[in-house]
């Protein structure tokens, strides 16, 4: 009898795990804590982001980094962050140490190699693109959702062109 119930809890741990993998979700669907990003796959985002004239924004993070869990349960949690990131950017997710393979620039290379290639060398780490696919600035660590919001505006809106960091968080606080 005790034979049957071991045999019969390790098929249903075997169903589980099995149903568990085929419901393996894309990069586009991974939602971190309650954020409401519609994250892109980076292959399409680049031409996402030409056809709706918008401004590439790409997240850099590991599996084993608390200051991106914090980043994704905190910020990105933020509905005025997510609200803003999905009206003026294109968001995509890049684990900055997977072998999965991307296309920038006609060049095909791993998630690392990618991260390599915009000089990520810490996590969590933010890289904006213009429309064109070309790097605008890249700014690394953990940011508090109001913070991120200053950052965002000053990419979206082209600030970047025009003023230095200092003086535009100087003007928005006057």
């Amino acid at each position: 009898m005790i034979q049957k119930i071991f045999v019969v809890a390790v098929l249903f741990v075997l169903f589980g795990a099995i149903i568990s993998c085929g419901s393996n979700k894309s990069d586009v669907t991974t939602a971190y804590g309650e954020s409401k990003i519609a994250w892109n796959e980076f292959d399409t985002a680049t031409q996402t982001a030409q056809l709706q004239d918008k401004k590439l924004f790409i997240y850099f993070h590991t599996d084993w980094c608390s200051w991106c869990r914090k980043m994704e349960n905190e910020t990105f949690a933020n509905d005025s962050v997510s609200e803003y990131l999905n009206n003026n950017f294109i968001a995509v997710t890049i684990d900055a140490e997977s072998e999965k393979q991307v296309t920038y620039n006609g060049r095909t290379m791993s998630q690392q190699e990618l991260a390599s290639t915009f000089g990520v060398q810490g996590f969590p780490s933010h890289v904006f693109l213009n429309q064109a696919g070309e790097p605008i600035t890249l700014t690394p660590g953990f940011m508090p959702a109001e913070r991120f919001l200053n950052v965002l505006s000053y990419i979206a809106d082209d600030h970047y062109q025009t003023m230095e960091w200092e003086e535009f968080m100087l003007s928005i606080s006057s």
